[in-house]
C-alpha cells in the first residue's frame, strides 16, 4: 500500500513513530484506530495471525469497516499456507515505518505480541534459520513425541530449556533446531533494550485483572457466535495449512470439539483459560517495557480514553 496522507509543505519532518500495545481483549483495536484517524496516521500490525486470510475471527483481525477508514499495513497479507516469521516481518515493517516516517505521516505500531512489537520498532539480531532437513526432522521429533523433544533440547541447550515454554510445541521446535546447528535461541527479554529505529512513543493499554477476564470471556463467546468453530476446521481441512497458522489459540480445541471429544461448553472455558493466560504473559512485557507510559483504562470503554492517549502522542 503506498503511503497516503498530509505533509507539512516542501520539507516534510519525519513523523514520530506511535505504538500501542496491550493485552488481547484489553480495547487496543478500537483505541488504536482512533489515534490513527485523529493524528492522520497509518496502522502497522504486529501480530502474526492478523497477517492470515482465514482466520479473521480467531486472530480478531481488524474489519473491512476499520480497514476502510484507515489504512492498514501487515494485516490479511498471508495465505493458510504460507509462514509468518519475525525476521520476515521486521524487514517488512521496517520499511513501512520508514516510508511513512519519511512521508510525514504517523507509523501507529498495534499489538498484542511483544516479539512482534519489538520486531517492528527496533533492530533486532535474528539467529540464521536452520536447513530445512534439520528444521523437518525437529518437527516430526515435536509432533511425535515433545517430552523427546525437549529433553533433546535441556541435554544440548540447558540455558535456552530453562526459559521457554516447553508447552508450547512452535517454541520447542524453534529452539531444538538452532540447538542442532549449534545456536542459542535469543532470550527474548535481551533483545528488547528500550532502544528504538525511530523517535517512539510506547503506550500501554492495562485493565484491572478481573475486568480483563470479564471482556475476554465476552470475546469468546462473540467469536464462538461469530462462526470460530466453522472458519478454524476450515482452516484444519487445508491440506497445505502452514504449521506457524495452526498455532493460533483455538485450533487444536476446536478439533477436539468436532471430534466429540469436548463439550460446547469445555470449548468455551478452554478457550478463556488459553485466552486469560495469553493476557498475563502480555501484560507482564508490557510493564517491563523500558520508557512505556501506561493507560489504565479501568472498566471503561476504550473510546473514553483515547483524549488520554493522544495526550501522550501528540
Amino acid at each position: 500500500m503506498t503511503p497516503t496522507g498530509p505533509t507539512t509543505g516542501p520539507a516534510v519532518i519525519p513523523a514520530r513513530v506511535i505504538a500501542v500495545v496491550g493485552p488481547t481483549a484489553v480495547g487496543k483495536t478500537a483505541i488504536t484506530h482512533a489515534v490513527a484517524r485523529a493524528v492522520g496516521g497509518q496502522i502497522i500490525v504486529a501480530d502474526p495471525f492478523q497477517r492470515y486470510v482465514g482466520l479473521e475471527i480467531a486472530a480478531d483481525t481488524p474489519g473491512a469497516r476499520e480497514r476502510s477508514e484507515v489504512p492498514h499495513h501487515m494485516v490479511r497479507d498471508l495465505d493458510l499456507n504460507a509462514t509468518s516469521t519475525v525476521a520476515d516481518y521486521a524487514r517488512r515493517a521496517h520499511r513501512i515505518v520508514d516510508d511513512l516516517a519519511t512521508a510525514g505521516i504517523p507509523p501507529v505500531v498495534s499489538g498484542g505480541s511483544g516479539l512482534y512489537v519489538r520486531a517492528a520498532l527496533t533492530d533486532m539480531d535474528f539467529p540464521p534459520e536452520p536447513p530445512a532437513d534439520v528444521r523437518r526432522d525437529v518437527e516430526r521429533l515435536v509432533a511425535d513425541d515433545l517430552p523427546a523433544a525437549v529433553a533433546e533440547l535441556r541435554e544440548r541447550s540447558p540455558e535456552t530449556a530453562s526459559r521457554i515454554d516447553a508447552t508450547n510445541p512452535r517454541r520447542v521446535v524453534r529452539a531444538l533446531a538452532l540447538a542442532r546447528i549449534g545456536r542459542e535461541q535469543p532470550d527474548s527479554g535481551a533483545l528488547w533494550s528500550g532502544a528504538t529505529r525511530r523517535p517512539t512513543t510506547i503506550v500501554g493499554l492495562t485493565r484491572p485483572r478481573a475486568v480483563l477476564h470479564r471482556r475476554i470471556e465476552r470475546r469468546v463467546d462473540r467469536e464462538i457466535a461469530d462462526g470460530l468453530v466453522e472458519e478454524l476446521a476450515a482452516a484444519a481441512s487445508r491440506t497445505d495449512l502452514s504449521r506457524a497458522a495452526a498455532q493460533i489459540i483455538g485450533m487444536r480445541e476446536v478439533a477436539l470439539h468436532l471430534a466429540g471429544d469436548l463439550s460446547a461448553e469445555g470449548l468455551r472455558e478452554r478457550l478463556i483459560i488459553r485466552t486469560r493466560r495469553l493476557a498475563r504473559a502480555q501484560d507482564t512485557w508490557i510493564r517491563k517495557t523500558p520508557g512505556i507510559v501506561t493507560v489504565d483504562l479501568g472498566d471503561d470503554e476504550p473510546e473514553d480514553h483515547v483524549p488520554a492517549v493522544l495526550a501522550h502522542v501528540t
